[in-house]
């Protein structure tokens, strides 16, 4: 009796001090405490609660409460986002402040909402899972796992406080449709390739316009080469003149080549790096 009811006997949850059963709890990590299933309604619907300490989730919730905020005061307002959804899941993006949010009947039941940054985005790439059923299509679900830059993962510790890099998150799953035979193509690899400065047209007439003008990538490269030697003249003619309204707008090309160059090198991270932080530290005052 004693074993049974050590193992399925209510337990004081760590945070609200409340008694509940073995159903309506998680166990943290080595066995450190419980989390109650109300009070774990403040974490993210993308974390495994039994990694954390107490102490980690005190932070956690700290964290998602900024994330509410974010949301409310910076998400919400923007009138122009893209949302891809399938079966109830997916992601939103608000490209005005480089962040977007993940869709679930699960998260949808959490206390507070959380976004991501842009510049957070390590890498995405489809996965397929192979149907079982004899009549059923080649596969029961396709969809994107978007990998994040994560500071809690071991061999990335080291960066945590950079916020390119997301403190508890490192991948988000997004079905993307059900009960399909192929997966050649989607609109949510095709919108984050924009993001990132990967996309191609590969219709015909996108394979006539990089043919006369270049690829996007070829552009942009031909774009920086022209900032730089903008900027070079410019620095050349205010040295020369002396004039006070050379030099600032020398000033402005040299910042506006670098920018640019960074972009190229980052696939446009350098420039969701910048409008995400003027967002955040609008919004929470860091």
């Amino acid at each position: 009796m004693g074993f049974f009811s050590n193992l399925f006997g209510k337990k004081e949850c760590s945070f609200c001090h409340n008694q509940v059963g073995v159903l309506k709890r998680d166990a943290l990590v080595n066995k450190t405490g419980f989390i109650c299933k109300d009070c774990s309604k403040q974490c993210s619907a993308l974390i495994n609660l039994g990694r954390f300490t107490k102490e980690e989730i005190d932070e956690h919730i700290k964290y998602m409460q900024d994330q509410n905020k974010l949301y409310e005061q910076a998400f919400e307002p923007v009138a122009d986002k893209q949302r891809f959804v399938c079966v109830e899941t997916g992601v939103e993006f608000a490209d005005e402040i480089a962040m977007f949010r993940y869709i679930s009947p699960k998260a949808n039941k959490k206390t507070y909402k959380e976004l991501f940054r842009y510049d957070q985005i390590k890498s995405y790439e489809p996965y397929t899972v192979n149907n079982t059923s004899q009549d059923g299509k080649k596969y029961s679900e396709v969809g994107v796992i978007i990998k994040l830059n994560c500071s809690f993962e071991p061999a990335d510790k080291q960066f945590a406080g950079n916020r390119s890099f997301h403190p508890y998150v490192s991948e988000i799953k997004v079905p993307r449709h059900k009960n399909v035979d192929s997966f050649d193509s989607d609109l949510l690899i095709d919108y984050l390739d924009k993001l990132f400065g990967r996309y191609e047209d590969r219709s015909v007439l996108g394979g006539i316009k990089s043919s006369l003008i270049g690829t996007n990538k070829e552009r942009q490269q031909m774009k920086v080469a022209s900032e730089g030697l903008k900027a070079l003249g410019s620095l050349a003619k205010s040295k020369i003149t002396g004039n006070e309204q050379d030099a600032e707008n020398a000033q402005n090309n040299l910042t506006n080549f670098k920018d640019d160059a960074l972009d190229l090198a980052t696939g446009n991270k350098a420039s969701y790096t910048k409008t995400a932080n003027a967002v955040e530290e609008k919004i929470l005052n860091n």
